[in-house]
Parts: C-alpha cells; structure tokens; sequence
C-alpha cells in the first residue's frame, strides 16, 4: 500500500461519516453530494423495492425512509479494494437504530428497527472528491420495535 492509497482510504471514510452524520441531521442538500449524479442505491435486500437511481431519486427514497425518524447509523471494519487511483470498493459493517413518529411507519404496526450488515459501495474520485457511485444495503439481521 502507498500514501496515495493511504490517503484515498482516509478521505473515503470521511465521505462515509458525512454520509452517517448527514443522514442523521437530515441535511438533505450535503446529504446529495456525497453521490455521483448516476448513483444507484439497492436496498432490495430490506424492501423488495427496485434500486434507485440518480441522485435525486436517492435522497427522495432516503428522505421518505428517515425523514420522521429519529436515527443513528454506525459503520466500521471498512475493507477495501482499489481498481485504480479513482475507484474502490468498499465493504462496511453497519449498524442502525431508527425510531418513527407512529404516524409516519413505513413499516406499521412497526415503531423503530434496529438493523445490522453491511453496505457494499462503489467510490469514484471525480475532480478530486471521491463520491458514492453505488450502495447496496444488505442486512443480516434487523429487530423491530412496537
């Protein structure tokens, strides 16, 4: 391993605690441009849904899920595989917590999840910044709060 790569690790992990801390705030708008433009997100694995894509049509998806939640995202144990100096792959443990205002379940009689797994993302560096190209959420276990 290389300082380049050394270093490109670092500033993917900051994207990847933008991501956690953004989505927490609900900061939609700083939450966008941790995507590409084409970015796809699958969490197929959790909804049966379709992946999304764009970016617009991510943060439409992630707004509608968390928006009337209260949440905490964690990631750790991040493993790492570069195609190149502006691509890597990227595997993350994950845990969630989200807690939905009654009205607003997405998943009634359901209040709140706690989820575990992983995500597993593509990065590309576009002039200079390296963004989430795409994001499949895959969880291994997830308890339901009523």
């Amino acid at each position: 391993m290389d300082l380049q790569e050394l270093i490109a690790r670092e500033q993917i992990r900051d994207v990847k605690a933008r991501y956690c801390r953004l989505l927490d705030t609900k900061d939609w708008q700083g939450f966008a441009a941790l995507f590409t433009e084409d970015a796809i997100l699958d969490v197929s694995h959790d909804t049966g849904a379709s992946p999304h894509r764009g970016r617009d049509a991510i943060v439409t998806a992630v707004r509608w899920a968390v928006d009337h939640a209260k949440s905490a995202h964690y990631v750790h144990s991040a493993e790492f595989h570069f195609h190149g100096p502006d691509a890597a792959d990227v595997i993350w443990a994950m845990h969630d917590h989200m807690v939905w205002e009654a009205a607003h379940s997405p998943i009634p009689p359901a209040t709140g999840i706690t989820g575990y797994g992983h995500y597993r993302e593509h990065y590309l560096r576009q002039d200079g910044t390296w963004r989430i190209a795409s994001l499949t959420l895959t969880r291994t276990n997830v308890e339901l709060q009523h």
